[in-house]
Order: C-alpha cells, then sequence, then structure tokens
C-alpha cells in the first residue's frame, strides 16, 4: 500500500521526486532504525534496545536526490531489542523496488551507518544494482587500509557549518580526506566478499582526555578517523552523526550490537 501511495503521488505531484526521476541523475535510499519509548508492560514486542531505552524498534528506508526532501519508501516495526541491520537487505530490496515503481530510473545509492555494515546488506544493495556508501567499523583490515595511504594523498576539506564530533566532544569545520581501493568482508569465502573503495576522513583531536582514551590500532592516537566503504563515483565523506536531542532518538553507531 505505501509502495503504491509513493508511486501514485510521484505520478500525481512529480516535484516530491525531483531529480530522483532523472536518467542521468542519482536518487540515495538512506536506512537507519530508531528506539520509540513505549510504557507498560503489555505491549508486544517491547525491549530495551541499544540506547537503553525501553520501546520498539522501527527502521525506515527514505527516498530522497540532491535536489528533493526525503519521502519514505519502506518501513518496519520491530521488537525493541532489535538489531539494527537485522531485516534490512528485505527493506533495502522493496524500497529500492518502491523508488523504481515511483519513476527512478538512475543510479540509485543506499547509504546506511555501521550498524548496517553487514555482507548481507551489501548483498542486497548489489542484487539491485545500486551503490553502497556504508560507514565501515575499525578492525585490522580497516586499519591495515588506512596505514597503506600515502601522506599525500590527503586532501584538506572545509565543512561550510559546524559539524559537531561526537567522539572529540567538539564542533569541527575543517578535516582531511582521502581513499583506497579495500576488500570487505574478506572472512568470508572469495565470492561473498565485495571489492569497493574505502573513503577516510581523518580528524586531529585536540581533546587530550580523548587522546589518552584513544584505539585506533595504538598508531594514530592523535588523530581520529572515520571511514565508508562504497562504491560508485564522487561519495561524500562520511560525518560523524550529530549528538542526540531526546533520549529516544537514533544514538551514535558505536553503541550498538550488531554482527558483520
Amino acid at each position: 500500500m505505501a509502495a503504491r501511495t509513493l508511486a501514485g503521488l510521484a505520478t500525481v505531484v512529480p516535484p516530491v521526486l525531483a531529480g530522483a526521476t532523472d536518467p542521468d541523475g542519482i536518487a540515495f535510499v538512506d536506512v537507519d532504525d530508531t528506539i520509540r519509548q513505549t510504557h507498560g508492560y503489555q505491549k508486544q514486542g517491547v525491549g530495551y534496545g541499544y540506547c537503553k531505552v525501553k520501546g520498539l524498534n522501527a527502521q525506515l528506508a527514505t527516498l530522497s536526490s540532491p535536489t528533493c526532501a526525503p519521502v519514505i519508501a519502506a518501513t518496519r516495526l520491530r521488537k525493541g531489542n532489535a538489531v539494527s541491520g537485522h531485516g534490512a537487505g528485505r527493506l533495502i530490496g522493496d524500497a529500492i523496488a518502491t523508488a523504481r515503481a515511483a519513476g527512478v530510473t538512475g543510479q540509485v545509492m543506499v547509504r546506511a551507518d555501521s550498524g548496517y555494515y553487514r555482507r548481507d546488506i551489501i548483498a542486497a544493495a548489489l542484487a539491485a544494482k545500486a551503490w553502497f556508501s556504508v560507514t565501515v567499523r575499525m578492525n585490522p583490515a580497516v586499519q591495515q587500509a588506512i596505514a597503506a595511504i600515502p601522506e599525500q594523498a590527503w586532501t584538506t576539506i572545509s565543512y561550510p557549518n559546524a559539524i559537531f564530533e561526537q567522539d572529540e566532544q567538539r564542533w569541527i569545520s575543517e578535516a582531511e580526506v582521502a581513499e583506497i581501493d579495500f576488500v570487505a568482508f574478506t572472512s568470508h569465502p572469495k565470492k561473498g566478499q565485495v571489492a569497493c573503495r574505502l573513503v577516510v576522513r581523518r580528524v586531529q583531536r585536540l581533546n587530550k582526555a580523548t587522546i589518552a582514551a584513544a584505539d585506533n590500532g595504538g598508531y594514530t592516537q592523535d588523530q581520529l578517523f572515520t571511514c565508508g566503504a562504497t562504491t560508485g563515483s564522487s561519495p561524500t565523506p562520511p560525518s560523524p552523526p550529530s549528538p542526540p536531542t531526546r533520549p529516544t532518538a537514533t544514538t551514535p553507531s558505536s553503541n550498538r550490537s550488531s554482527r558483520s
């Protein structure tokens, strides 16, 4: 029903998906989940999720383009203790099918945070012939790839508006980015591995408390790295999440429990 509604709306009001229906354009499918707090003990499926709030977990996929605001393309209501990436592969498939039914004929890129860095989720995006851009959790393979980036490959970028760096607990307006070829999910059989690019953003640590507590593999404690695996062209450098404004909002992915 929701898919038919969005497809019909896009036909009657074309600007709702302006840019996304351009054959030479790009459409974004963004996937995330949030805990919605509930009260009482009789509600089915209620549980404590990754942000320690008792409630239900809502998983959503939105559809947007560089020139139109997001619209909801697919949703799931799940148990409160559901892992972020659980069932996201099917959600992505449904969202992309909805996008196509709504008139999206160009390239689709699936974007998500590190709670969705899983082989089955990336496989769902690839099966739908979509690009992907997913934040990567730090592990030895990622650390090794970062160490192989030559110093001259780093490019300084400036943010038009300062963003809040959660790990540093401060606002930043400048960072450095670089990219390197990367093979994801090397613990899987070769046919399950994914060749892509690792886009890395680094920020100089200025907070002495975070320098002392840093764990980036033991070799860059004075720098903070954020990484994203991507296919396609001109990826957007990964940015840290904004600080939550209410207890039930989505929390940073580092607090989540998920399996690759």
